[in-house]
């Protein structure tokens, strides 16, 4: 009778243990990567000439490879350093608000070029999640300056 118990305790604490372990939600799958262009051009940048210590903020359209707009962006800076006549550092926040809801945020800190001779060049941002399919996202953004006020942004998810 011992053995009977001890024999059906230990199938129910087995099937419990599977139970539980099977019952934990699955990790979501990263989102696929993305590439798109920020236009800031096409939206206006307060202010327009940034200074040390100070800061601005600028919106505009986001793009797919064909042109078409695909959401909006709007991004904050914060100018922390000078590298020279038309290079600054700054730490920004952008936030991709796409057609469908979701958002997607991404942060970093780079330098920043006026000069239109100095263009392309790159930085990388960090993904900082968003809502919807970005919800609790991570990974990295290569950002390409094109031009000033124009930014090729290509994430990958980790």
């Amino acid at each position: 009778m011992g053995r009977r118990i001890a024999s059906a305790v230990a199938t129910a604490s087995l099937v419990g243990a599977l139970g539980v372990a099977g019952a934990a939600p699955a990790l979501a799958a990263a989102p696929a990567p993305l590439s798109f262009t920020i236009d800031y051009t096409r939206n206006t940048s307060i202010p327009q000439s940034p200074s040390l210590g100070g800061g601005f903020a600028g919106n505009g359209p986001v793009l797919d490879a064909w042109g078409r707009v695909i959401g909006r962006t709007f991004d904050t800076c914060a100018v922390d350093g000078i590298e020279g006549p038309t290079k600054m550092d700054a730490d920004c926040g952008a936030y991709i608000i796409f057609n469908d809801g979701d958002e997607l945020n991404l942060s970093t800190q780079a330098v920043i070029d006026a000069n239109p001779m100095d263009y392309p060049y790159r930085f990388k941002a960090v993904v900082e999640g968003g809502t919807g399919v970005y919800n609790g996202a991570r990974g990295e953004a290569t950002v390409t300056a094109e031009r000033p006020g124009v930014y090729k942004v290509d994430v990958k998810f980790s």
